[in-house]
């Protein structure tokens, strides 16, 4: 298949300054939250980026670049590292569950002066978004997701043998990082290791549906983000997640694509949220994996309503 023209056209950005972005960090007994937010405040709202496992704030930089350079209205934006991410840290015994991650969020939220918020979440961000539509519905304007866990990958983490098939990448991936969690920083340094012999692009190959025109900068995220701890509790956070009893109250807008090529997310997931939330918007962006904030940012744009 023969490429469309314009992808990863942005590399990551790690300075908020550059976006004229200030940094709050937020405490609390699962570890803190880092919110990259305007200096001042200027409305009630917020639109809140929720980056996903293996990730951080710089995740949405990319997509940050393409609508500075369309001239596209995101609102005031806050980026967060959750707990365990970027600059965030998690707890040595924190229990991290999808509630304690998402009363955080509120809490950084809150404590920046929003009292509501639009919530655009990747991959695991994009489940912290559900949750926080399902309990703060009075809060919440729309919710957008990128790539967004959801069934198939509760499904897997419940019965990985079993459904091996379904998301392969995920599970290989997943039990890589269960048996480096236990070894805490030597664990983190293999991964670090794996990048510096060259492999680690080839490694992550099946979350890109390009691995080799990826940002390299890209890449580098990844050898600091595949935190084998993190991830694995970010994996655990979704067992036994009363999905459809909580996501099927949900009635802001909600608008969810996913990439043609996407290793974590299955078609039947967007039908599954299509019957349990009729009034929802899909969209499969063509050419495109896992992380397309990175890989097709302004198609992405457009699937959340920011860009026509």
């Amino acid at each position: 298949m023969t490429a469309v023209p314009g992808y990863g056209p942005f590399e990551l950005h790690t300075d908020p300054s550059a976006f004229g972005l200030v940094t709050t960090t937020v405490s609390s007994d699962l570890g803190s939250c880092v919110a990259r937010h305007p200096p001042a405040r200027q409305s009630t709202i917020a639109t809140v980026f929720l980056h996903g496992a293996a990730g951080s704030w710089t995740t949405w930089t990319p997509l940050l670049l393409a609508a500075r350079e369309d001239g596209v209205d995101l609102g005031e934006t806050v980026l967060l590292d959750l707990p365990g991410w970027g600059s965030a840290t998690l707890a040595a015994h924190a229990d991290q569950t999808v509630l304690a991650i998402s009363t955080l969020v509120r809490d950084v939220v809150f404590r920046l002066g929003y009292t509501e918020w639009r919530l655009v979440g990747h991959s695991l961000g994009g489940f912290v978004a559900l949750h926080m539509a399902a309990t703060w519905p009075e809060r919440t304007r729309d919710v957008g997701l990128v790539s967004g866990t959801t069934f198939s990958v509760m499904r897997t983490v419940e019965h990985p043998l079993r459904r091996f098939g379904q998301l392969p990448g995920f599970v290989m991936l997943w039990r890589v990082m269960q048996v480096l969690a236990p070894l805490g920083a030597s664990g983190r340094a293999f991964v670090r290791g794996v990048d510096r012999i060259g492999l680690l692009r080839l490694a992550t190959s099946p979350l890109f549906r390009h691995p080799f025109r990826v940002p390299r900068s890209q890449i580098d995220a990844l050898a600091h983000e595949l935190r084998p701890r993190s991830f694995s509790a970010a994996a655990r956070a979704t067992r036994a997640y009363p999905a459809e009893a909580l996501w099927g109250a949900i009635s802001c807008p909600v608008r969810a694509l996913k990439g043609d090529r996407d290793v974590f997310v299955s078609p039947s997931d967007l039908d599954q949220l299509g019957r349990l939330l009729p009034h929802s918007v899909h969209t499969v962006i063509p050419d495109c994996g896992h992380f397309g904030p990175v890989e097709r940012p302004r198609e992405v744009l457009a699937a959340l309503g920011f860009a026509g």
